[in-house]
């Protein structure tokens, strides 16, 4: 009794403080507790195929806010029967129902009542109570039905729901709106196996989002399975999976954690992979919790109950971001088969679930009170860079033993590239769509990944923005400040604001040494209330000793739309060539919030490259003979360079060139040195910038015959690494994925030898099973050669197969859609060979730091050419 007045009690005010601030929102009435009835019946017809329904009773708890006579359900593509709806006090006898209409084409159940229901005083709470049937099908929406085969090709079939952004109204009538939180109790009626006349499959397996608490069989053989009461979820965040599949499970020895991974039965032996590399994961997180805590081991358990992983043999995207211990997933996420899995496909598979493991992590309904986010983009974006967290250290050989050391943890780095370049790829202002991240305070994370671009700026994009202030204070300082804040907010509310105060706090030292008092939060909130991201042009000034060194910030476009003075706050960091004589090259941090911004250094002639790791979110421009000193360390001694800040090099020279900001001589001459390049991450830096040449009304003016030349320039640059379009027999991790990429960008530049040894390999396969990580390229040529023969059903395909198929047909008719739009164009002219001279002044040209006097020597050689050229006419 005393827990449901503090329940009650809990509501009311919540209620209060719901109306102040979700303006809009229908909050006359409150669904507490939905009590769900459940009897599946899943037909197999051999000639139709199969079908399928269910009858559900339901009882919904509600209480009232106002004086209110008609009550409005959601309830789409139901068979509501009518007589059974009533609307009664508790252990009342007679219903307040008058009459209901239910408007199918608006699914709206509306009920209108004798008398107005009170508002919520003293426990007064009513109960609505309806039955309706639900017939489901493949397509259906929220609960859908999926096809799969056994062992002996029997068809078999599973009901499913995905209830998220809002599709529960498919599912049950209900009160749909998404902030409103209730519990749940759920039964489910199995029958026994059909006979050979009603083809009734037979289903022994029912997964709900709480654990089932008894069965018990009836006289008529049906099995009733009764389910605990759910936490408060809201309705995105209900589960219900009905189905013959089998499980294999494991218990996390440190957590008490357990994971159950379902499938058909016969499919169970390639899932040990995902069980275990979800313990990994949940170990991770265990050690990760304790950094610098050893005297405390408190060993918090993820959630209440078993962490169910279910593979659906359908397509689908991705987990389903509010849940936390039913997480369904495509099959070829969750089931690895060696035969079959790429590299790339696997990767994906490590991510989805890392990302997703993190969200429960980071807050679920199951904890003991669970830990609530007032930003949810903010904990979306912090979920992804933890998932890319322990990605690295499990691919370096750093598991769960060795990261309770906040030393031993590693940086990102490569998943930090990334993550970046994903992020930088979208976040420019090329669309009306494009938002900053503060923007998204008020949208449930459900509704932010319902659209593609706002899913990456605000997961990729907020994950990149953490790598940079990692970076900037120190990996140690910033996991020991996050995992504190974390621990030290459980069960309670966790906001943006606090946690950078409480970098602050942790950092104020660090801030008052190197930084000029510039805190974490006053960089994020400047990049958190801004989209977009800025190029910093740099200047050298080589006349003076020391040298002087501008930095100036525009924003960046590709297209030169929106782009001006900037003032981001930006944290520098820079390495130079020579360090005799340095000013601050062994500590050289700053930060920049102006538009310009002037420091001294002496760089003895030689070159100075900003962003140090790559870490930092903006782009580089640096004068030309800066440029040219970078150019030909790079053709001589690439490797002086560190790796991460050769792919920074490479992707700004892509996006400086397609933006208009750099000739395509000079960039030329700077990639020249790529046949040289051995590093996964620089190579996948190039195929980022060679998909920035397709950008539409991009400030280079692409042409057909332009669009050749940088074909058969980096053509030429492949072709140390031909014999990797050729199959080989499988190697480590690092090696296929290398290949993977080198292969992805030979196709993408149509390479002329590795198409024809893919091609060769497609035909020598039987036109069927191709080496996986070869399987996309393979069918990327395939498909230009058999076009509306190359489907499915043709081949046979498998799904792992069929994935490959469809990426290989997009991407292959988007390249095509893009070459028919290009204009031919015409020829460049020949090359001007003319001296590059230190620059002596800090102009910028065009947005760029190419100086205005060589541009204005070039522009004057260019004028007496072509008066030349005219006097030679002329005479003739």
């Amino acid at each position: 009794m005393i827990r449901a007045l503090l329940f009650f009690f809990f509501i009311a005010t919540s209620a209060q403080a719901f109306t102040a601030n979700e303006e809009g929102s229908n909050f006359t009435i409150y669904p507490v507790e939905y009590d769900i009835t459940i009897m599946p019946y899943i037909i197999g017809d051999v000639q139709d195929g199969g079908h399928c329904y269910y009858v559900c009773h339901m009882t919904i708890k509600v209480i009232s806010f106002a004086n209110i006579n008609v009550i409005e359900m959601d309830a789409i593509e139901m068979d509501i029967k009518g007589e059974s709806i009533e609307v009664k006090v508790p252990m009342g006898n007679h219903s307040l129902v008058d009459k209901y209409t239910y408007n199918e084409d608006r699914g709206k159940l509306t009920i209108n009542l004798k008398e107005s229901l009170k508002p919520f005083k003293d426990n007064q709470y009513y109960f609505v109570k309806m039955s309706f049937k639900k017939y489901v099908s493949v397509d259906s929406p929220g609960v859908f039905l999926v096809r799969y085969f056994d062992e002996v090709h029997n068809s078999k079939y599973i009901i499913q729901t995905r209830l998220s952004p809002s599709l529960a109204k498919y599912f049950i009538p209900c009160f749909e709106n998404p902030h409103f939180q209730s519990v749940f109790k759920l039964t489910v009626y199995l029958d026994p196996k059909g006979d050979k006349n009603n083809q009734l499959q037979y289903t022994n397996t029912s997964i709900f989002i709480s654990e089932h608490t008894k069965e018990e069989l009836l006289y008529d053989k049906r099995l009733v399975i009764n389910y605990a009461t759910s936490p408060k979820v809201r309705l995105s965040q209900v589960a219900f999976h009905h189905s013959q599949f089998g499980y294999i499970k494991t218990t996390s020895k440190y957590t008490n954690d357990t994971i159950i991974v379902w499938a058909p039965a016969f499919k169970l032996k390639n899932c040990d992979y995902i069980l275990n590399y979800g313990e990994e994961i949940l170990s991770f997180f265990r050690d990760y919790s304790l950094l610098n805590h050893e005297s405390s081991k408190v060993e918090r358990p993820f959630t209440s109950g078993p962490i169910n992983i279910i593979a659906i043999p359908t397509k689908l995207r991705g987990y389903e971001i509010d849940s936390w211990n039913v997480l369904t997933n495509s099959e070829i996420r969750i089931i690895y088969n060696h035969k079959y899995s790429s590299i790339q496909q696997i990767e994906r598979m490590n991510f989805e679930l890392a990302q997703q493991l993190s969200r429960v992590w980071l807050g679920n309904p199951g904890e003991p009170t669970m830990t609530r986010w007032r930003e949810e983009w903010f904990k979306e974006g912090l979920a992804t860079y933890l998932a890319y967290c322990f990605m690295t250290q499990h691919n370096h050989g750093k598991g769960s033993k060795s990261s309770s050391n906040v030393e031993s943890i590693r940086q990102l780095n490569y998943y930090g590239f990334q993550m970046k370049y994903k992020a930088m790829f979208e976040d420019w202002h090329h669309t009306n769509d494009l938002r900053p991240l503060l923007d998204f305070n008020n949208e449930l994370a459900v509704n932010i990944n319902s659209k593609e671009l706002w899913k990456q700026l605000v997961t990729m994009k907020t994950a990149s923005l953490l790598w940079m202030v990692e970076n900037w204070i120190g990996s140690k300082r910033f996991h020991e400040s996050l995992v504190k804040y974390i621990n030290n907010k459980r069960g309670t509310e966790i906001s943006l604001q606090d946690f950078m105060n409480q970098l602050d706090q942790d950092t104020v030292d660090c801030f008052k040494q190197s930084f000029s008092g510039i805190n974490t939060s006053k960089v994020l909130m400047s990049w958190f209330t801004h989209s977009g991201y800025p190029v910093i042009s740099v200047q050298v000034i080589r006349n003076n000793t020391p040298n002087i060194i501008e930095l100036k910030q525009t924003r960046f476009s590709f297209t030169g739309q929106q782009s001006r003075e900037s003032n981001y706050l930006i944290p520098i960091s820079y390495l130079i060539e020579k360090k005799s004589n340095c000013n601050n090259c062994y500590q050289p941090q700053f930060t920049i919030s102006r538009p310009t911004h002037t420091f001294v250094e002496n760089l003895n002639n030689g070159w100075i490259i900003l962003n140090t790791n790559a870490s930092g979110y903006y782009r580089v421009n640096y004068d030309k003979y800066t440029w040219e000193l970078i150019a030909k360390m790079l053709k001589n001694n690439p490797f002086t360079i560190g790796e991460l800040n050769r792919a920074q090099i490479v992707n700004d020279v892509f996006a400086l060139y397609v933006s208009g900001d750099m000739s395509q001589d000079l960039a030329m001459k700077i990639l020249d040195y790529l046949d040289q390049e051995i590093s996964l991450t620089v190579w996948e830096s190039v195929l980022s910038g060679f998909e920035m040449l397709k950008i539409e009304n991009a400030g280079c003016e692409m042409t057909k015959l332009i669009y050749s030349e940088w074909q058969r320039f980096l053509s030429k640059k492949l072709e140390r690494y031909n014999w990797i379009c050729k199959p080989l027999s499988r190697d480590s991790r690092e090696t296929r994925l290398f290949r993977s990429k080198i292969v992805e960008l030979a196709l993408a530049i149509r390479d002329q030898t590795c198409s024809e040894q893919l091609y060769s390999h497609w035909l020598g396969m039987n036109k069927t099973r191709v080496v996986p990580d070869l399987r996309a390229a393979s069918y990327y040529v395939a498909y230009e050669a058999f076009k509306n023969s190359f489907t499915k059903t043709d081949y046979n395909f498998n799904d792992y197969e069929n994935e490959d198929r469809e990426t290989a047909i997009k991407y292959f008719v988007r390249d095509d859609l893009f070459l028919d739009k290009l204009p031919k164009g015409e020829p460049r002219p020949a090359n001007i060979v003319m001296p590059s001279n230190p620059v002596n002044v800090y102009k910028g040209y065009k947005g760029s730091a190419e100086s205005l006097p060589v541009t204005f020597y070039l522009l004057s050689i260019s004028i007496l050419v072509s008066s030349v050229l005219n006097v030679i006419t002329d005479i003739n």
